[in-house]
């Protein structure tokens, strides 16, 4: 036998595990078909950490190393991995107070913080999950593996504490009277009995519901009147009643909790479950506070997962509901007459310990909640079992019930709820069904989808119906044509209707930015000559700072992904919906190695990526390429095609100095497809530019010119033009912007 020193001074030696998750089975109709299953599983080597007095080698876990607390040894195993018990075992032994919750242990004071002075808002943040026993403190936070957390607790530093010393001290002793054997006094082994509640306890709740008592009316006046369940189908599923006490701020209350029992068939137990050799296991019951819907309780701590209601289903069932919550699976069967179980911890269940009993079902409906968390676990539960097998069941429709209870509760047929449900598709493909109240909801409200507006170039947004998130926008001009006074003029207009608005000026400080934009929302003439001029410039800055306006502090060459990442953090924390970048060239930093035009491609995939998934609307200023000709197409844009082809919209100042004239070229509107011009004037004293005329022919050219909104080429004159002068006139957009 080993000793823990020798371990200790191998530290070098690799020590790999081959962790067989344990499968149990489902009833003895079933025995023989995963009789072979069970017997392999039976052979597993689980991997668990133990805790030992005496230091050696633990024939049923593997090899062990040891550390002394206090006068203890805690042993872990070489894997680092844990179970439940093993948590609060530890926890116990070097005296941290815990809290049980669903999925974590969580540690009232977190011995790697500073003081919490008592405070409750301190306390409870680190938490150390069941599942693998990796700690993590939303306090201070200190982070590991189950391994790292015991060599931390384990140091010199944390062998002082009094309080330390007289938990691990009885804890010792309470372990001590339960050995037995003539070598008890000087060897501890750690029990391998599985932890189950007394055989007896699923009939006595079950009959304390139905006694009649005070406690019994109130609980049952819950479960019919507010969950819709019936007497039969309670007594069916074994529901009951009883007491258990919860952790709160001032230490363990008592509250009356509804009792869900985990009921195994005898096939699906583990040997050391059944010694009796009863027909069924009572492995587990999980109790629900009626007070607090936030308390909830496994009891025992530390025994074996089970699926609610798994004894009510036929031998020769086929198909089986899987559910998120114990009420929805009553709900199911109650209203439906089929075979429904739940999850043992809602969407946070490990079902490894549980497919034996789910995978002889030929097909299985997951009916979690109708929300975001409980379509990701539906998929995430149907890769695990299989997806050829598995139906994801999500109601549609603008009244949707969230969950199975709930629509039991709006009295729908819950049959063609289930009898509707798919196979779970690629996160990237759709149908019409899961789109259909959306599709509804935009043809019944298209002013609602048209985006938002701009005060100073209302012929624009006539023409584009507005900038909407989730879209990405092109702005080309050539050089010094007042490609950034356009876009800071934009800019405050989306800021003047609360939009939040990032600006990524790369070419131009920060500083003369805002100098520009300050000027622009004032809106009239400013002379720094003037007597007054400190008093005015102040009030300008007072009102220009009430603007909801961030800008990115890069300068010159940056990498993208420094970008994006101030980008990603600003749409979170300040909701911002506009970001303008300008501009792309100062995105592509050098490479020797990488084509300029696949990197100029690569950066637009990421830009129009974010603008998609953050759904915020996007601004990129590319350049052009050097054009003989005075007037630029959408042609002109640098680098490949796949700049105009990822964007929404492209926008082209164009500039004509002959003429003297400028006015917007909009080249692409993948919206509606409208496109046309809105001419523009300059006024130097404000730095503003106005509409000369809101949409029709530019500043110099004798007719119109209509283009095909497909291929952005002239159409035929005989066709009828896109735009009338007088369209604007009409339009929703031109009578929001009239004073």
């Amino acid at each position: 036998m080993l000793r823990s020193s020798q371990l200790i001074r191998n530290k070098s030696r690799k020590i790999s595990f081959h962790i067989h998750k344990f499968k149990t089975s489902q009833n003895e109709c079933r025995e023989s078909a995963v009789l072979s299953v069970h017997s392999s599983s039976s052979q597993r080597n689980l991997a668990s950490a133990s805790f030992s007095s005496s230091s050696g080698y633990n024939t049923s876990n593997g090899p062990i190393r040891a550390s002394s607390i206090n006068g203890q040894t805690a042993s872990y195993k070489a894997n680092g991995q844990a179970t439940e018990s093993d948590i609060i075992d530890f926890c116990t032994l070097v005296g941290l107070d815990i809290r049980e919750q669903s999925e974590t242990i969580a540690i009232k004071e977190c011995p790697f913080c500073h003081e919490t002075r008592g405070e409750a808002s301190n306390q409870y943040k680190l938490g150390i999950k069941i599942d693998d026993g990796c700690y993590n403190c939303f306090r201070c936070g200190a982070k590991g593996s189950w391994k790292q957390f015991q060599e931390k607790m384990s140091t010199r530093k944390y062998q002082n504490c009094n309080h330390t010393k007289k938990n691990a001290s009885m804890h010792s002793n309470s372990r001590k009277r339960r050995i037995h054997g003539p070598n008890s006094s000087r060897t501890e082994r750690k029990s391998t009995a599985p932890k189950m509640p007394k055989p007896h306890l699923a009939e006595e709740y079950k009959s304390n519901l139905m006694k009649g008592s005070p406690q019994a009316k109130k609980a049952l006046d819950y479960l019919v009147n507010e969950r819709g369940l019936l007497v039969e189908t309670l007594k069916k599923y074994s529901v009951g009643m009883a007491t258990y006490q919860y952790r709160d701020t001032n230490g363990y209350v008592p509250s009356d909790s509804i009792t869900f029992p985990w009921i195994v068939p005898a096939a699906f137990a583990e040997k050391e479950e059944n010694i009796a050799g009863t027909p069924t296991v009572l492995r587990r019951i999980k109790a629900r506070s009626l007070e607090r819907k936030d308390w909830q309780r496994m009891h025992p701590s530390g025994g074996g997962l089970g699926l609610f209601g798994y004894d009510t289903i036929p031998c020769d069932a086929k198909e089986i509901i899987i559910t998120e919550g114990e009420y929805d699976a009553m709900a199911v069967s109650q209203a439906t007459g089929r075979p429904s179980v739940s999850l043992p911890n809602g969407t946070g269940s490990k079902l490894d310990q549980l497919m034996t009993m789910i995978e002889p079902f030929q097909k299985i409906y997951l009916w979690m909640d109708n929300d975001n968390p409980g379509q990701a676990a539906a998929k995430k539960i149907a890769a695990k079992i299989g997806i050829t097998k598995c139906f994801i069941v999500k109601p549609t429709g603008s009244s949707a019930p969230k969950d199975a209870n709930e629509a039991l509760l709006m009295n729908l047929n819950l049959d063609e709820i289930i009898n509707d449900a798919q196979l779970m598709q690629h996160e990237n493909v759709t149908n019409f069904k899961t789109e259909r109240a959306k599709v509804i909801e935009e043809m019944m409200n298209p002013n609602k989808y048209k985006g938002i507006g701009s005060e100073s170039f209302p012929g624009l947004t006539n023409i584009v119906k507005g900038f909407r998130k989730g879209e990405m926008t092109i702005v080309t001009g050539p050089t010094g044509s007042g490609k950034t006074t356009f876009l800071s003029q934009l800019s405050i207009d989306f800021a003047e209707q609360d939009k939040p608005v990032l600006w990524g000026s790369f070419e131009i400080k920060n500083t003369r930015l805002m100098q520009k934009m300050m000027r622009q929302y004032h809106k009239k003439p400013y002379d720094h000559n003037e007597p007054n001029s400190l008093d005015v410039l102040n009030k300008m800055a007072d009102n220009f700072e009430k603007l909801p306006f961030g800008f990115l502090t890069f300068h010159g060459g940056t990498h993208i992904d420094e970008v994006m990442d101030a980008m990603e953090l600003t749409v979170k924390t300040n909701g911002v919906e506009h970001i303008i970048i300008d501009n792309l060239q100062f995105m592509l930093t050098p490479n020797p190695s990488a084509n300029k035009f696949d990197m100029q491609d690569e950066a637009i995939s990421k830009f129009r990526r974010f603008a998609t998934e953050k759904n915020i609307h996007l601004i990129l200023v590319v350049h052009p390429r050097k054009e003989k000709e005075n007037k630029l197409d959408i042609d002109s844009i640098y680098g490949g095609a796949k700049v105009t082809q990822e964007a929404d919209l492209v926008l082209i100042l164009q500039s004509d100095k002959t003429k003297n004239s400028k006015y917007i070229d909009v080249r692409k509107n993948r919206y509606d497809g409208t496109l046309g011009y809105s001419n523009l004037s300059f006024d130097q004293s404000t730095l503003r530019y106005q509409e000369a005329s809101i949409v029709g022919t530019p500043s110099g050219m004798e007719t119109p010119i209509n283009l095909n909104p497909v291929t952005s080429q002239p159409l035929s004159s005989t066709r009828p033009s896109m735009h009338s002068e007088n369209e604007s006139v009409d339009s929703p957009w031109s009578e929001m912007f009239q004073k």
